[in-house]
């Protein structure tokens, strides 16, 4: 894995969402995407269409999480230390085989072009209900 990853992941992210914010999601947003991450790129780009994206934000704590709602399970994502609970990132973002998953990729683009919901929460209720469905062991 090399820095050049990093960068491509935070350049070509940067670029999409501003396609997004000037002419909302298109073709060649699409193209992007699949140049730069293949298949992950494809799938980030569907979890933000299909606004599947979310920001919480809990009281009174202040934190924010995000959650990535895929097609069986919902994904804790932390963006700060490049972190999501799928198994992709286990199986090749953490043995250096990619540099992000398309969870991180979907929740970096959204977060970029405000394609995400935000829902606002109470700490007890994300600790008794979201993070208990994330970290069923």
């Amino acid at each position: 894995m090399s820095g050049e990853d990093k960068d491509s992941v935070e350049r070509v992210s940067e670029e999409v969402a501003k396609i997004i914010l000037e002419k909302g999601i298109t073709s060649e947003c699409e193209e992007m995407l699949t140049r730069a991450f293949g298949e992950r790129g494809k799938k980030a780009l569907k979890l933000v269409a299909l606004k599947r994206v979310k920001k919480y934000v809990l009281h009174p704590s202040k934190r924010v999480r995000w959650i990535i709602v895929g097609r069986n399970e919902e994904y804790l994502v932390f963006p700060s230390v490049r972190y999501c609970s799928c198994k992709d990132f286990f199986f090749y973002v953490m043995t250096g085989e990619a540099y992000a998953c398309y969870h991180l990729l979907a929740q970096r683009i959204a977060e970029l072009s405000g394609l995400f919901s935000e829902i606002r929460e109470s700490d007890d209720v994300y600790e008794k209900v979201i993070a208990s469905r994330i970290f069923i062991g």
